[in-house]
């Protein structure tokens, strides 16, 4: 299985990558760039990369193996599927534009509401997710990482986004949160569609 690295709006994308203290390499499944149109002008804010567990393809395989990147892309099962799989995910989203921590959680917690997949999600885990982010400021070329596994939702930053902390700032230990912070990317609804679509056509080749 040949794993290419990507580069979107100049932020690099390596093929592996070892994850927030952990001991596993993880394969990038796909990245793009995620905007809003403004006034009629696409404005890109960040670069997305969503890199997983290579398992998750042998998981994937028996039920969606001889579909089109496309006909994974509109299949919100796919994604549900891949981010409910029991392996680790990790996702990289370099700023493009400066971000305060407190915009950026905001919108995330919006985004879980609106999606309304995860309901009932535990108070101290949104609450501590909005902690964690509340001293931050994110200028260009700066990264958020989050890892996601049984462990629940650690959460690490860096300033320069080629450099991965070692460990994370915090683990939020609520799996239900962990997934529902990643399905605002990858699920329906999702933030980022340039990822998913790249996400959708690059497992598509490898099933």
């Amino acid at each position: 299985m040949a794993i290419e690295g990507l580069e979107v709006e100049n932020i690099i994308f390596p093929s592996t990558l070892q994850p927030l203290g952990s001991l596993k390499q993880l394969i990038l499944g796909g990245a793009g760039a995620r905007g809003l149109d403004i006034n009629g002008t696409f404005i890109k804010f960040t670069s997305i990369g969503i890199y997983i567990e290579e398992d998750v393809v042998k998981h994937l395989a028996p039920k969606y193996k001889g579909k089109s990147g496309q006909e994974l892309y509109q299949d919100e099962s796919f994604f549900e599927d891949t981010l409910q799989s029991p392996f680790e995910k990790f996702v990289k989203v370099a700023l493009l534009l400066p971000l305060t921590g407190v915009q950026y959680s905001q919108k995330v917690a919006e985004q879980i509401q609106v999606q309304n997949l995860y309901i009932d999600l535990q108070e101290r885990s949104v609450q501590g997710f909005h902690a964690t982010f509340k001293e931050e400021n994110f200028p260009p070329a700066s990264a958020i990482f989050f890892s996601v596994s049984s462990a629940g939702l650690g959460i690490a930053f860096s300033k320069d986004n080629a450099i991965i902390p070692e460990k994370p700032v915090v683990v939020i230990e609520d799996q239900a949160f962990a997934e529902a912070v990643l399905a605002t990317i990858m699920c329906k609804d999702g933030v980022a569609p340039a990822a998913k679509l790249s996400l959708a056509e690059r497992v598509s080749k490898w099933l």
